[in-house]
Protein backbone atom coordinates (compact mmCIF):
# COMPACT_ATOMS: atom_id res chain seq x y z
CA UNK A 1 0.00 0.00 0.00
CA UNK A 2 2.80 2.36 0.89
CA UNK A 3 4.76 1.72 -2.11
CA UNK A 4 1.32 2.23 -4.50
CA UNK A 5 1.05 5.42 -2.84
CA UNK A 6 4.03 6.63 -3.18
CA UNK A 7 4.70 5.53 -7.03
CA UNK A 8 0.74 7.02 -7.43
CA UNK A 9 2.70 10.58 -6.34
CA UNK A 10 5.83 10.51 -8.29
CA UNK A 11 4.06 8.99 -11.52
CA UNK A 12 1.42 11.73 -11.36
CA UNK A 13 3.93 14.68 -10.77
CA UNK A 14 6.37 13.72 -13.45
CA UNK A 15 3.47 13.12 -15.85
CA UNK A 16 1.65 16.66 -14.87
CA UNK A 17 5.29 18.59 -15.00
CA UNK A 18 5.72 16.59 -18.70
CA UNK A 19 2.18 17.31 -19.53
CA UNK A 20 2.39 21.19 -18.87
CA UNK A 21 5.32 22.16 -20.57
CA UNK A 22 3.60 20.46 -24.39
CA UNK A 23 0.20 22.54 -23.23
CA UNK A 24 2.27 25.93 -22.73
CA UNK A 25 3.18 25.00 -26.37
CA UNK A 26 -0.51 25.84 -27.55
CA UNK A 27 -1.38 28.36 -25.51
CA UNK A 28 -1.41 32.19 -24.52
CA UNK A 29 -2.79 32.64 -21.76
CA UNK A 30 -2.67 37.01 -21.95
CA UNK A 31 -4.59 36.78 -25.10
CA UNK A 32 -7.64 34.89 -23.97
CA UNK A 33 -10.11 36.50 -26.21
CA UNK A 34 -8.16 34.98 -29.07
CA UNK A 35 -7.85 31.14 -30.44
CA UNK A 36 -6.53 29.42 -27.61
CA UNK A 37 -5.87 25.49 -27.38
CA UNK A 38 -4.88 23.77 -24.28
CA UNK A 39 -4.06 19.54 -24.05
CA UNK A 40 -3.54 17.86 -20.97
CA UNK A 41 -3.24 14.15 -21.24
CA UNK A 42 -4.22 11.34 -18.46
CA UNK A 43 -1.96 8.22 -17.48
CA UNK A 44 -2.87 6.71 -14.30
CA UNK A 45 -2.44 3.25 -12.55
CA UNK A 46 -4.55 1.92 -9.60
CA UNK A 47 -5.32 -1.13 -8.09
CA UNK A 48 -9.15 -0.66 -8.27
CA UNK A 49 -9.55 0.13 -11.64
CA UNK A 50 -6.47 -1.17 -13.24
CA UNK A 51 -4.31 1.27 -16.06
CA UNK A 52 -6.15 4.45 -16.82
CA UNK A 53 -5.82 6.73 -19.64
CA UNK A 54 -7.47 9.96 -21.68
CA UNK A 55 -7.11 13.43 -21.61
CA UNK A 56 -8.51 16.94 -21.65
CA UNK A 57 -9.05 19.94 -23.67
CA UNK A 58 -10.15 23.15 -24.36
CA UNK A 59 -10.51 24.82 -27.28
CA UNK A 60 -11.50 28.63 -26.82
CA UNK A 61 -12.81 30.65 -29.95
CA UNK A 62 -12.49 28.13 -32.42
CA UNK A 63 -15.27 30.28 -34.64
CA UNK A 64 -14.26 33.87 -32.97
CA UNK A 65 -17.77 34.18 -30.97
CA UNK A 66 -15.67 34.00 -27.95
CA UNK A 67 -17.34 30.74 -27.26
CA UNK A 68 -15.37 27.72 -25.38
CA UNK A 69 -15.20 23.67 -25.65
CA UNK A 70 -14.07 21.45 -22.70
CA UNK A 71 -13.79 17.55 -23.32
CA UNK A 72 -12.58 15.29 -20.77
CA UNK A 73 -11.81 11.46 -22.12
CA UNK A 74 -11.25 8.56 -19.47
CA UNK A 75 -11.19 5.11 -19.43
CA UNK A 76 -9.19 1.76 -17.56
CA UNK A 77 -8.69 -1.13 -18.44
CA UNK A 78 -11.13 -2.52 -15.73
CA UNK A 79 -13.69 -0.80 -16.75
CA UNK A 80 -13.56 2.81 -15.19
CA UNK A 81 -14.69 5.27 -17.19
CA UNK A 82 -15.25 9.49 -17.22
CA UNK A 83 -16.42 11.11 -20.02
CA UNK A 84 -17.30 15.15 -19.61
CA UNK A 85 -18.15 17.72 -22.36
CA UNK A 86 -18.50 21.60 -21.63
CA UNK A 87 -19.67 24.28 -23.98
CA UNK A 88 -19.76 27.94 -22.95
CA UNK A 89 -21.34 30.71 -24.62
CA UNK A 90 -19.29 32.97 -24.29
CA UNK A 91 -16.53 31.45 -22.41
CA UNK A 92 -16.67 32.22 -18.31
CA UNK A 93 -13.55 33.81 -18.04
CA UNK A 94 -14.15 35.99 -20.70
CA UNK A 95 -17.55 36.91 -19.13
CA UNK A 96 -15.62 37.85 -15.64
CA UNK A 97 -16.35 41.60 -14.21
CA UNK A 98 -18.00 42.22 -17.58
CA UNK A 99 -21.75 43.28 -18.56
CA UNK A 100 -23.47 40.67 -20.82
CA UNK A 101 -26.75 40.45 -21.41
CA UNK A 102 -26.99 36.56 -22.16
CA UNK A 103 -24.75 33.32 -21.48
CA UNK A 104 -25.54 29.69 -22.09
CA UNK A 105 -23.59 26.80 -20.59
CA UNK A 106 -24.61 23.20 -21.37
CA UNK A 107 -22.97 20.44 -19.31
CA UNK A 108 -23.22 16.38 -20.38
CA UNK A 109 -21.09 14.09 -17.98
CA UNK A 110 -20.72 10.54 -17.90
CA UNK A 111 -19.16 8.72 -14.80
CA UNK A 112 -18.40 4.98 -13.86
CA UNK A 113 -17.08 4.41 -10.90
CA UNK A 114 -16.26 1.00 -9.53
CA UNK A 115 -16.03 1.14 -6.09
CA UNK A 116 -17.81 4.03 -4.88
CA UNK A 117 -18.72 4.61 -0.89
CA UNK A 118 -21.48 4.82 1.43
CA UNK A 119 -20.58 4.46 5.31
CA UNK A 120 -24.32 5.22 6.09
CA UNK A 121 -26.02 8.57 7.27
CA UNK A 122 -24.63 10.98 9.95
CA UNK A 123 -21.61 12.77 11.30
CA UNK A 124 -20.47 9.85 13.64
CA UNK A 125 -20.98 7.11 10.81
CA UNK A 126 -18.28 4.22 11.31
CA UNK A 127 -15.37 3.74 8.82
CA UNK A 128 -16.74 0.39 7.64
CA UNK A 129 -17.85 1.54 4.36
CA UNK A 130 -19.48 -0.63 1.62
CA UNK A 131 -18.20 -0.35 -1.67
CA UNK A 132 -20.24 -1.29 -4.87
CA UNK A 133 -20.51 0.21 -8.69
CA UNK A 134 -22.33 3.51 -9.37
CA UNK A 135 -23.19 5.17 -12.99
CA UNK A 136 -24.46 8.50 -13.95
CA UNK A 137 -25.74 10.87 -16.85
CA UNK A 138 -25.78 14.44 -16.14
CA UNK A 139 -26.86 16.74 -18.06
CA UNK A 140 -27.30 20.34 -16.96
CA UNK A 141 -28.60 23.47 -19.22
CA UNK A 142 -27.86 27.18 -17.71
CA UNK A 143 -28.79 30.92 -18.92
CA UNK A 144 -27.55 33.67 -17.28
CA UNK A 145 -27.45 37.49 -17.43
CA UNK A 146 -25.06 39.75 -15.65
CA UNK A 147 -26.98 42.67 -14.25
CA UNK A 148 -23.64 44.17 -13.28
CA UNK A 149 -20.48 43.15 -13.09
CA UNK A 150 -20.25 42.19 -9.86
CA UNK A 151 -23.96 40.79 -9.88
CA UNK A 152 -24.93 37.67 -11.75
CA UNK A 153 -28.08 35.85 -11.84
CA UNK A 154 -28.49 32.37 -13.69
CA UNK A 155 -31.75 29.75 -14.00
CA UNK A 156 -31.46 26.20 -15.43
CA UNK A 157 -32.17 22.49 -15.74
CA UNK A 158 -30.60 20.01 -14.80
CA UNK A 159 -31.28 16.06 -14.88
CA UNK A 160 -29.13 13.21 -13.31
CA UNK A 161 -29.90 9.26 -14.39
CA UNK A 162 -27.99 7.44 -12.03
CA UNK A 163 -27.40 3.69 -11.38
CA UNK A 164 -26.24 1.99 -8.03
CA UNK A 165 -25.72 -1.71 -8.46
CA UNK A 166 -24.38 -4.93 -7.01
CA UNK A 167 -24.62 -3.87 -3.82
CA UNK A 168 -24.34 -6.33 -0.74
CA UNK A 169 -27.60 -7.87 0.27
CA UNK A 170 -27.49 -7.22 3.73
CA UNK A 171 -25.09 -4.44 4.02
CA UNK A 172 -25.37 -0.81 4.18
CA UNK A 173 -27.20 -0.20 1.31
CA UNK A 174 -29.82 -2.95 1.81
CA UNK A 175 -33.11 -2.40 2.92
CA UNK A 176 -34.86 1.31 1.96
CA UNK A 177 -31.84 3.65 1.17
CA UNK A 178 -32.90 6.23 -0.81
CA UNK A 179 -31.16 5.92 -3.85
CA UNK A 180 -30.41 2.24 -4.37
CA UNK A 181 -30.71 1.01 -7.70
CA UNK A 182 -32.03 3.46 -10.85
CA UNK A 183 -33.22 6.49 -10.10
CA UNK A 184 -33.98 10.17 -11.89
CA UNK A 185 -33.55 13.26 -10.31
CA UNK A 186 -34.54 16.64 -12.22
CA UNK A 187 -34.61 20.02 -10.92
CA UNK A 188 -34.85 23.48 -11.88
CA UNK A 189 -31.91 25.92 -10.36
CA UNK A 190 -31.79 29.21 -9.61
CA UNK A 191 -28.00 31.08 -8.61
CA UNK A 192 -27.25 35.12 -8.02
CA UNK A 193 -24.05 35.56 -6.91
CA UNK A 194 -22.08 39.03 -6.43
CA UNK A 195 -18.37 38.59 -7.79
CA UNK A 196 -15.58 40.66 -7.77
CA UNK A 197 -12.90 37.94 -8.58
CA UNK A 198 -10.09 38.76 -10.79
CA UNK A 199 -10.66 35.32 -12.45
CA UNK A 200 -12.78 32.28 -12.39
CA UNK A 201 -9.75 30.04 -13.30
CA UNK A 202 -7.37 31.10 -11.01
CA UNK A 203 -8.26 34.53 -8.74
CA UNK A 204 -6.04 36.33 -6.74
CA UNK A 205 -8.05 39.23 -5.69
CA UNK A 206 -12.11 39.99 -4.85
CA UNK A 207 -14.41 37.66 -3.55
CA UNK A 208 -17.27 35.56 -4.23
CA UNK A 209 -21.28 34.97 -2.68
CA UNK A 210 -23.11 32.80 -3.90
CA UNK A 211 -26.88 31.93 -3.44
CA UNK A 212 -28.39 28.59 -4.96
CA UNK A 213 -31.24 26.82 -4.84
CA UNK A 214 -32.67 23.52 -6.58
CA UNK A 215 -35.97 22.55 -7.09
CA UNK A 216 -37.04 19.01 -8.38
CA UNK A 217 -40.39 18.61 -9.75
CA UNK A 218 -42.64 15.74 -10.99
CA UNK A 219 -43.44 17.23 -14.49
CA UNK A 220 -39.73 17.00 -15.15
CA UNK A 221 -39.84 12.97 -14.48
CA UNK A 222 -37.90 13.59 -11.05
CA UNK A 223 -38.33 10.36 -8.73
CA UNK A 224 -37.54 12.12 -5.79
CA UNK A 225 -39.35 15.44 -4.20
CA UNK A 226 -36.87 17.80 -2.61
CA UNK A 227 -35.53 21.22 -2.53
CA UNK A 228 -31.74 22.04 -1.50
CA UNK A 229 -30.29 25.69 -0.38
CA UNK A 230 -26.96 26.27 -0.65
CA UNK A 231 -25.17 29.93 0.51
CA UNK A 232 -21.04 29.96 -0.46
CA UNK A 233 -18.58 32.61 0.49
CA UNK A 234 -15.28 32.82 -0.70
CA UNK A 235 -12.36 35.47 -0.39
CA UNK A 236 -9.15 35.94 -2.33
CA UNK A 237 -6.69 37.53 -0.89
CA UNK A 238 -2.97 38.99 -2.09
CA UNK A 239 0.19 38.01 1.21
CA UNK A 240 2.55 39.84 -0.57
CA UNK A 241 2.75 39.55 -4.18
CA UNK A 242 -0.10 38.14 -7.34
CA UNK A 243 2.45 34.78 -6.38
CA UNK A 244 1.30 34.36 -3.05
CA UNK A 245 -2.30 33.98 -2.21
CA UNK A 246 -4.40 33.43 0.72
CA UNK A 247 -7.90 31.82 -0.19
CA UNK A 248 -11.09 31.51 2.30
CA UNK A 249 -14.11 29.12 1.81
CA UNK A 250 -17.57 29.44 3.69
CA UNK A 251 -19.56 26.67 2.89
CA UNK A 252 -23.43 25.72 3.82
CA UNK A 253 -26.33 23.57 2.92
CA UNK A 254 -29.77 22.53 3.50
CA UNK A 255 -32.10 19.75 2.14
CA UNK A 256 -35.34 20.05 2.76
CA UNK A 257 -37.53 16.92 1.55
CA UNK A 258 -36.57 13.49 0.12
CA UNK A 259 -33.15 12.85 -1.35
CA UNK A 260 -31.46 10.10 -2.54
CA UNK A 261 -28.06 9.97 -0.33
CA UNK A 262 -25.70 11.00 -3.59
CA UNK A 263 -27.42 13.99 -3.78
CA UNK A 264 -27.12 15.13 -0.02
CA UNK A 265 -25.05 16.99 1.75
CA UNK A 266 -21.42 15.38 1.51
CA UNK A 267 -18.17 15.89 3.54
CA UNK A 268 -15.07 14.34 2.34
CA UNK A 269 -13.56 13.53 -0.93
CA UNK A 270 -11.69 15.85 -3.64
CA UNK A 271 -14.11 18.72 -3.06
CA UNK A 272 -14.39 18.97 0.17
CA UNK A 273 -12.63 17.62 3.57
CA UNK A 274 -9.57 16.15 1.79
CA UNK A 275 -8.24 14.29 4.40
CA UNK A 276 -11.74 11.78 4.28
CA UNK A 277 -12.41 9.14 2.04
CA UNK A 278 -15.34 10.10 -0.67
CA UNK A 279 -18.70 10.31 0.09
CA UNK A 280 -17.60 9.61 4.26
CA UNK A 281 -20.20 11.68 6.04
CA UNK A 282 -23.88 12.23 4.82
CA UNK A 283 -26.79 14.18 5.91
CA UNK A 284 -29.40 16.66 4.95
CA UNK A 285 -27.59 19.49 6.38
CA UNK A 286 -23.82 20.84 6.32
CA UNK A 287 -21.41 23.04 7.30
CA UNK A 288 -17.75 23.51 5.72
CA UNK A 289 -15.03 25.56 5.80
CA UNK A 290 -11.37 25.71 4.35
CA UNK A 291 -7.92 27.61 3.85
CA UNK A 292 -5.60 28.03 1.36
CA UNK A 293 -2.22 29.22 0.85
CA UNK A 294 -1.43 29.49 -2.32
CA UNK A 295 1.95 29.77 -4.08
CA UNK A 296 3.12 30.01 -7.45
CA UNK A 297 6.80 29.40 -7.84
CA UNK A 298 6.94 29.33 -11.42
CA UNK A 299 5.03 30.70 -14.81
CA UNK A 300 3.33 27.58 -14.93
CA UNK A 301 3.66 25.88 -11.49
CA UNK A 302 2.74 26.22 -8.21
CA UNK A 303 1.92 24.61 -4.62
CA UNK A 304 -0.82 24.83 -2.25
CA UNK A 305 -1.49 24.35 1.77
CA UNK A 306 -4.81 23.69 3.32
CA UNK A 307 -7.11 23.19 5.83
CA UNK A 308 -10.74 21.58 5.48
CA UNK A 309 -13.23 21.05 8.40
CA UNK A 310 -16.61 20.65 8.20
CA UNK A 311 -19.77 18.64 9.63
CA UNK A 312 -23.04 17.09 8.58
CA UNK A 313 -26.51 17.59 10.45
CA UNK A 314 -30.08 15.80 10.59
CA UNK A 315 -31.72 19.05 11.28
CA UNK A 316 -30.72 22.54 11.22
CA UNK A 317 -31.56 22.75 15.40
CA UNK A 318 -28.64 20.49 15.45
CA UNK A 319 -26.11 22.80 14.00
CA UNK A 320 -22.87 22.85 16.55
CA UNK A 321 -19.05 24.21 16.62
CA UNK A 322 -18.51 20.47 17.90
CA UNK A 323 -17.51 17.31 16.40
CA UNK A 324 -16.07 18.76 12.95
CA UNK A 325 -14.44 16.85 10.76
CA UNK A 326 -10.66 18.26 10.05
CA UNK A 327 -7.98 17.41 7.53
CA UNK A 328 -4.61 19.35 6.45
CA UNK A 329 -2.43 18.66 3.04
CA UNK A 330 -0.50 20.25 0.37
CA UNK A 331 -1.02 20.29 -3.17
CA UNK A 332 0.59 20.68 -6.29
CA UNK A 333 -0.97 23.15 -9.02
CA UNK A 334 -0.22 23.51 -12.50
CA UNK A 335 -1.52 26.09 -15.13
CA UNK A 336 -1.18 25.21 -18.46
CA UNK A 337 -3.39 28.14 -19.84
CA UNK A 338 -6.83 27.84 -19.99
CA UNK A 339 -7.15 25.48 -16.91
CA UNK A 340 -5.69 24.22 -13.36
CA UNK A 341 -4.66 20.59 -12.89
CA UNK A 342 -4.72 19.98 -9.42
CA UNK A 343 -3.07 17.23 -7.28
CA UNK A 344 -3.72 17.00 -3.59
CA UNK A 345 -2.80 15.07 -0.52
CA UNK A 346 -4.89 15.36 2.57
CA UNK A 347 -4.48 13.95 5.74
CA UNK A 348 -6.88 13.40 8.76
CA UNK A 349 -7.28 10.86 11.70
CA UNK A 350 -8.74 8.44 9.17
CA UNK A 351 -5.89 8.17 7.14
CA UNK A 352 -3.91 9.79 4.00
CA UNK A 353 -5.67 10.04 0.44
CA UNK A 354 -4.84 11.30 -3.03
CA UNK A 355 -6.80 13.37 -5.16
CA UNK A 356 -6.18 14.19 -8.69
CA UNK A 357 -8.38 16.44 -10.57
CA UNK A 358 -9.31 19.80 -12.59
CA UNK A 359 -9.96 23.37 -11.42
CA UNK A 360 -9.12 24.69 -7.91
CA UNK A 361 -11.48 23.51 -4.95
CA UNK A 362 -12.77 26.51 -4.82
Amino acid sequence: MIFERLWKIIFFVLLTIFSSFSSIAYADANNLNKKTVNLFPILMYDSDIGFGLGGKGVIKNQFQRNESFDLILFGSTKGEQWFVFNFSFPDAELRQGTLYSFSLDLKCEYDKILKSNFFGYGNNSKDNNEQFPKEFLKLELKLGHAFTKQIIGETGIFFNHTSVYNFENNGLMSGSITGAGENITSYLTFRLRWDTRNSQIHPVSGCKISLNSDFTRKLLSSDFKFNRYQLEANIYKKLFTSDHIIAVRFLAQHIDGSAPYYEQSIIGGTWSARGYKVDRFIEKNMTLTSLEYRYQFYEWIGAVFFIDSGRVYRSLRKLSLQEWHSSLGTGLRFYPGTFVVRFDIGVSKEGTRFFFNFGHVF
